[in-house]
């Protein structure tokens, strides 16, 4: 399954969020829900998220930008857990208006 990241213009998270995805080597589908309807039709319908960013890694999805579940899950990528959502405690995401 390959890894999508949800994002739109102006959301600072986001970019934080695709560096730090980058810097580990973490390939990732990056969706823009501003430039195709589909794509946020997915996140809020198939996802129940309304936040950007929101990363489907295997079988996780993080809702928001936490560092430290991010760093979790950069070592679960290799292993395949469970599908549970994770939403994220800080507040470094964008809400969709």
């Amino acid at each position: 399954m390959p890894n999508h990241f949800y994002t739109e213009p102006g959301c600072a998270a986001c970019v934080e969020a695709k560096k730090f995805l980058i810097s580990l080597g973490i390939p990732f589908e990056e969706r823009d829900i501003r430039a195709n309807p589909e794509y946020l039709r997915i996140l809020t319908d198939d996802l129940d998220s309304r936040t950007t960013p929101t990363l489907v890694l295997a079988d996780k999805i993080i809702v928001g930008f936490d560092l430290a579940e991010y760093e979790l899950l950069a070592g679960a990528s290799r292993t395949k857990p469970k599908k549970q959502a994770i939403r994220a405690r800080t507040r470094s995401h964008s809400r969709i208006a």
